[in-house]
């Protein structure tokens, strides 16, 4: 069900929003957002028939924390270029989750998701979807 779901609101997305194709160097906004949220997503074999909807026909993805909050500090990055928001807009934004914030602070002394979210943002501005954000 929970698959199903996914790859009707997927498709709605694409359908809706990838008229202009965004660049961020190499790679359009679309690339890395089926991309990540293919990653993100396929973690189970039940998953199995969106991940072949997207053109995936390997096994599941390992779950990692790492891989998995920069993936979504970049699609966050990516949804904000795409919106027109700068990185004080960006920093604003993010900045109203304070339970997030106050979570991340405990495990790690920072609030890390924000950090990346900024830190992929200017590397998106610099045409490098791929750099190695620190964080």
């Amino acid at each position: 069900m929970v698959a199903a779901i996914i790859r009707a609101r997927w498709r709605i997305i694409h359908c809706r929003c990838w008229r202009v194709a965004r660049r961020f160097g190499t790679k359009t906004a679309e690339k890395i957002v089926r991309d990540d949220v293919l990653r993100l997503t396929y973690v189970a074999a039940d998953m199995a028939g969106f991940a072949r909807d997207q053109g995936y026909a390997g096994p599941p993805f390992a779950w990692d924390e790492e891989d998995r909050l920069r993936r979504r500090a970049r699609l966050d990055a990516v949804f904000f270029h795409l919106y027109g928001l700068d990185r004080n807009d960006a920093d604003y934004v993010l900045g109203s989750f304070p339970i997030v914030r106050r979570e991340e602070a405990q495990r790690w002394g920072r609030y890390r998701s924000r950090d990346l979210t900024l830190g992929f943002m200017a590397a998106l501005a610099a045409g490098n979807p791929d750099a190695a954000v620190a964080g």
